[in-house]
């Protein structure tokens, strides 16, 4: 009963564990899962960004225009959610340099835009060229808060395995004690009751008369070495008769 009433508790309390360890770790990898895709957004719309202004430049202006716009506002959705989705150490430095850097290629892209009409062709690639520098530059802060959110999950992952292995030790714990407790019970009953049962059965079996009275080595007072006693009362009251 002691058994398992051990086995039922370390039971409880792993299960308990594990809930709390999954709780809290999916709580955490739904926000890095979260900015991930928030990410991407801005990656898209950037991207996109980039292809309205070579829009613009090349005649379609108004295509071009609507692109940059539908653009600008999905980065700054994007942003503003991720802002609200902070879990990872210095993720507010990263959304703050995307900020940053964004805001000098949409300016860039605004002023392009706008002074387009005075340029010839040539100067239009050279300028748009001159821009790319700005849109790598904020596509790379970017993805450095991509990466900081990846690094969140691998490390969550391998938080999880350690909690795993932590909410496992009271299972662990009450096996062991269960197996060492079944062992020293075994023990206990094999020591005093199996094996002096087992001495008083060979003594009964090996004994003759001349032996007067059967000594089965039972040095416990106990009630098997009382059974031997009346035995040995017994073998005395057979001889008197």
């Amino acid at each position: 009963m002691l058994l398992v009433l051990i086995l039922i508790i370390a039971g409880v309390m792993s299960i308990i564990e594990f809930d709390k360890v999954g709780a809290s770790i999916k709580k955490v990898m739904d926000n890095n899962y979260k900015s991930i895709e928030q990410t991407k957004y801005m990656i898209d719309a950037l991207e996109r960004e980039d292809s309205g202004l070579l829009m613009y430049l090349i005649g379609n202006r108004e295509a071009g225009s609507q692109t940059i716009d539908s653009a600008y506002s999905t980065i700054e959705n994007a942003i503003q959610i991720a802002q609200t989705n902070i879990t990872e150490k210095d993720e507010d430095k990263y959304i703050t340099n995307i900020i940053k850097e964004y805001d000098k290629f949409h300016t860039s892209v605004k002023q392009i835009a706008d002074t387009s009409d005075t340029l010839t062709s040539e100067e239009k690639s050279i300028i748009y060229l001159k821009n790319q520098q700005l849109y790598f530059t904020a596509k790379k802060s970017i993805n450095e808060l991509m990466q900081l959110n990846q690094n969140g999950i691998y490390k969550q992952t391998d938080l999880m395995k350690e909690n795993s292995k932590r909410a496992m030790m009271p299972a662990i714990v009450s096996i062991v004690v269960a197996i060492v407790f079944a062992l020293l019970l075994n023990f206990f009953i094999s020591e005093y009751f199996i094996n002096p049962i087992h001495r008083l059965i060979d003594g009964m079996k090996s004994y003759y008369p001349e032996m007067g009275r059967i000594d089965a080595k039972i040095s416990l007072k106990d009630e098997i070495k009382t059974l031997e006693d009346e035995i040995n009362n017994l073998i005395v009251r057979f001889k008197v008769k």
